[in-house]
């Protein structure tokens, strides 16, 4: 196999592991109910210790995943981490009747998310050339959002099949273990194909990061310095390295908010929501997770073939439409009208989509190849603390008002900060 195809086969492994992390992100949540209940607990406490300890330790996964793969190499990462989010699955038909045992798998499980989306930006800049980037990222993230889409359909339709939890996350960790056996072939190949990678680079005289890059040896950028140390060093003392991690801020906010709070506002009674009931908001918001399938994949071409690799516009079109179409949903005209209602939330997953990987492309761009998976870590898993931020503001929010239309009015200000922050984002900061 030639080394050229090879690097497609990293990035399926990468996708694929993505796509487990994506299943297992949402697979709890629609059967958490009768899991609180087989467990003995509340469904507060369910939430907190199950979703919400997950959701921590896939933020503190991805800062120190990325470190560690910028120090070792992307294979170590991957088979952590897509081990220690299918393992779990096979071991919860046999100790999932204990509450602690279940903490300790989701804590094992968050940290394997952390590990492989902090490599998705990682393989690009490694592997792609910069005009393939956005597509190569795009694809990453959509392969996530489709395996959060399978996650939240399959495991109910799995407990009614089972007759319960444990045995579902059993036969969704055997189907994970199967794509596993195509990690390791990837992970078995991996360092033959980089080394022949890297012969041919030094061949045309690319830089190992760049390889596909020989119009920068035609006009070439200074970078501050060779060592990766050096490079961190340049990279801390910038504004745009502090910036980035606000604008991730930003954007988790507003994933988190449509994500978690939308459906609870189309639950919900009036007059704190418009009371369609669980089953329909449920029925709506795989509108907004289809949006998200596509979104990446989106994003990633109009990046690459529209705006010749240049991220910015994406992120300003993903901020704008997702602003515009989330506010659509307090407006009668718009939740009385279902038709309009299921165009407005399939467009506002498909612009929240456009945002982390525009950032990830970002990143794969400005910052040397030997440091991106430090910064991949710091901008996405610091940035993945501002969900729970925004969580527990709409929270106040609602608890001050009574009803959700503050949440959405702070979703549009978190939004439009974001924009004015990307605007002053500087893409030269290691070129003179």
């Amino acid at each position: 196999m030639t080394n050229n195809y090879f690097r497609w086969f990293v990035l399926l492994a990468v996708g694929l592991a993505a796509g487990v992390t994506g299943v297992n992100t949402l697979h709890f949540t629609p059967v958490l109910g009768d899991v609180a209940a087989d467990l003995g607990v509340s469904l507060p406490a369910a939430q907190s210790s199950i979703l919400g300890i997950f959701v921590f330790f896939v933020a503190l996964s991805t800062i120190i995943s990325g470190a560690v793969a910028d120090r070792f190499g992307v294979v170590p990462v991957l088979l952590a981490g897509n081990l220690a989010g299918v393992l779990p699955n096979l071991l919860f038909p046999f100790i999932g009747h204990i509450f602690g045992a279940v903490i300790v798998l989701r804590i094992f499980q968050g940290f394997g998310a952390g590990a492989v989306f902090s490599l998705i930006p990682l393989v690009a800049a490694q592997w792609f050339a910069e005009n393939e980037r956005g597509r190569v990222v795009g694809s990453g993230m959509t392969m996530l959002n489709a395996g959060m889409m399978i996650g939240v359909l399959a495991s109910p339709l799995l407990f009614h099949a089972v007759g319960n939890w444990r045995s579902s996350m059993g036969w969704i960790g055997i189907v994970e273990g199967v794509l596993f056996l195509f990690t390791l072939y990837v992970v078995y190949n991996y360092e033959e194909n980089k080394q022949a990678r890297v012969r041919a680079n030094e061949q045309i005289q690319c830089f190992p990061y760049e390889p596909e890059l020989k119009e920068s040896m035609i006009q070439p950028a200074i970078i501050a310095e060779e060592s990766g140390l050096g490079q961190l060093k340049v990279a801390l003392s910038n504004s745009t390295t502090y910036i980035g991690i606000i604008v991730c801020i930003c954007i988790s906010w507003l994933l988190n908010a449509l994500n978690d709070l939308t459906p609870q506002y189309f639950a919900l009674n009036v007059p704190i929501g418009v009371g369609f009931g669980r089953i329909m908001a449920g029925q709506l918001m795989v509108l907004v997770q289809l949006g998200t399938v596509f979104g990446g994949v989106i994003g990633g071409f109009v990046m690459d073939k529209v705006f010749r690799g240049n991220p910015k516009p994406v992120l300003y079109a993903g901020f704008i439409i997702a602003m515009v179409t989330v506010y659509a949903i307090i407006l009668p005209g718009v939740y009385n009208n279902t038709v309009i209602l299921m165009i407005d939330l399939f467009l506002a997953g498909l612009a929240v989509a456009f945002l982390n990987p525009a950032v990830a492309v970002f990143i794969a761009k400005v910052y040397p190849g030997k440091i991106v998976g430090r910064i991949v870590g710091m901008w996405l898993g610091i940035g993945a603390f501002g969900g729970s931020l925004g969580i527990f503001v709409s929270a106040l929010a609602l608890h001050a008002t009574g009803t959700y239309h503050l949440i959405v009015e702070l979703f549009a200000v978190v939004g439009i900060i974001g924009i004015i922050l990307v605007q002053i984002m500087k893409k030269n900061i290691f070129t003179i």
